[in-house]
């Protein structure tokens, strides 16, 4: 080989690794805009505990964000879908307010 190929397998091989790495490292965003889609036929007390759990997601408070969607969790009557897309994001808000 000669050394122009080599130097040019080099930097592909250390750019695809930089990008790798890069990529590896981004964390994904609580899609919060999913789950108020989710919630439309709430009523009004909880409609203001999930407006205020996910403004606190999107302003990445994460640890506010717990104590409202529970409330949620708890007191409101969900299908299995909104069920599960709301255990998610305490979940997600859960692990993030961890490393806080």
């Amino acid at each position: 080989m000669t050394v122009m190929k080599k130097r040019m397998i080099q930097i592909f091989a250390v750019a695809s690794l930089i990008a790798a790495v890069a990529l590896g490292c981004a964390k994904p965003k609580i899609d919060t805009a999913k789950v108020r889609a989710a919630f439309q036929s709430l009523s009004a007390d909880a409609k203001q505990n999930l407006e205020e759990g996910l403004t606190a997601i999107d302003q990445t408070n994460y640890a506010a964000a717990i104590k409202p969607l529970k409330k949620i969790a708890y007191t409101v009557k969900l299908d299995k879908d909104q069920r599960m897309l709301l255990e998610d994001t305490i979940a997600q808000a859960e692990a993030r307010a961890a490393k806080q």
